[in-house]
């Protein structure tokens, strides 16, 4: 039985497309831009401080896709709105805080001697 190999039909085709609709819409966009330089000019860009400025600003931009939009928006998130810290302890934070209980205070903690009063010579 034979494994592997060169096989006939098999592969990628070719003359396949690799770019997205998104790649291509933005391809056309930059040819533009370059076939004029002034039409590229209509929107200043901005030094962005923090890539959160950015992702705002893009989300905020109303030629983008909203495809773009949205996916700038989950990863801004995270960012924008801090995680809520956990309301109460959970079941395995109160076992151990009994296990350390008992092991200072229960039956098998260990013992303290007696305590030996030094009196030195008075």
């Amino acid at each position: 039985m034979a494994r592997g190999g060169f096989r006939p039909g098999a592969g990628r085709p070719k003359g396949a497309r690799t770019a997205t609709k998104q790649e291509r819409k933005v391809v056309k966009t930059l040819e533009a831009a370059a076939a004029d330089p002034e039409e590229a000019q209509e929107r200043p860009r901005t030094a962005f401080k923090t890539a959160l400025d950015f992702a705002m600003d893009v989300i905020n931009d109303p030629d983008q896709s909203m495809d773009a939009k949205v996916r700038l928006a989950i990863a801004a998130m995270p960012f924008q709105h801090a995680k809520l810290e956990a309301v109460g302890t959970g079941k395995k934070e109160r076992q151990q805080e009994e296990a350390k209980d008992l092991a200072r205070n229960g039956k098998f903690s260990t013992p303290t001697g007696p305590r030996l009063a030094v009196n030195n010579g008075g």
